[in-house]
C-alpha cells in the first residue's frame, strides 16, 4: 500500500537521495521526512543522522527565504496573503496569543507554514528572535517526522495524511474529548468539596 500511494515520491527519494530530501525540506516536507525515515529504517539510500542534517539545512533555508520575503517585499507578501485572508487573520490571532510558540510549532499545523512565516516577516518581529525560535522548531520537526517514519513506517504516514486532510475533524474530536474530560473533572472536584 505504501509503495502504491507514494510510488513517485519514493522513487524520487531513491533516485536523487539527499538532494531530493533537501529540496523537499525547503518546501515543507512531513511526508518526505517520514518516507526518508522509513527508507532509512530498511537500510535504503539514507542514514538517519545524515537525513536529519539535510532536512534541517533545507528547512532553515526555506524558512529564512519566506520570512525575509515577507520582511523585504511587504507589498507583494500582502498581496499573496490577501488571497487567503482567513489564514492570515487566524495566524495573526495565533501570533498575538502564543508569540514565539507559533514560530516553534507552526510547522506542525498543515497549511499554515508559508502564511505564518510571511505574516511573522511582515509583523516586524526581530530577525534574531525569529531565527532562535525557528531553529528550535526545525530541530523538533525534523526529529519528529524522521523518527515517526523510521519507527512506524506506513501506519504513521497513513495517520498523518488522515490528520492533515481532516484537521478540522481531528480538532473537533480533540476539543470534544477535552470538554468531556473537563466536565467529568469538574463534577469530581465539586463532589469532593461537598
Amino acid at each position: 500500500m505504501l509503495l502504491q500511494l507514494f510510488s513517485l515520491p519514493v522513487l524520487v527519494l531513491m533516485k536523487y537521495g539527499y538532494l531530493a530530501l533537501f529540496i523537499w525540506s525547503i518546501l515543507e516536507g512531513e511526508i518526505g521526512l517520514m518516507l526518508t525515515g522509513w527508507l532509512a529504517s530498511m537500510g535504503e539510500v539514507f542514514s538517519f543522522d545524515k537525513a536529519y542534517l539535510v532536512a534541517i539545512a533545507g528547512a532553515f533555508i526555506g524558512d529564512n527565504a519566506v520570512y525575509l520575503f515577507g520582511r523585504l517585499f511587504e507589498r507583494r507578501a500582502m498581496e499573496w496573503l490577501e488571497r487567503s485572508s482567513w489564514k492570515k487573520e487566524r495566524i495573526l490571532a495565533w501570533f498575538r496569543r502564543w508569540g514565539a510558540g507559533l514560530i516553534v510549532f507552526e510547522r506542525f499545523i498543515y497549511g499554515t507554514h508559508i502564511p505564518a512565516l510571511l505574516t511573522i516577516g511582515l509583523s516586524g518581529y526581530p530577525y534574531w528572535k525569529f531565527l532562535f525560535f525557528d531553529i528550535i522548531g526545525i530541530l523538533l520537526w525534523a526529529a519528529t517526522f524522521l523518527s515517526i517514519g523510521y519507527e512506524f513506517g506506513q501506519q504513521a504516514i497513513n495517520l498523518v495524511l488522515f490528520v492533515q486532510k481532516n484537521f478540522v475533524l481531528v480538532l473537533f474530536v480533540g476539543l470534544l474529548f477535552f470538554t468531556i474530560f473537563y466536565a467529568f473533572n469538574s463534577q469530581d472536584t465539586e463532589g469532593d468539596k461537598e
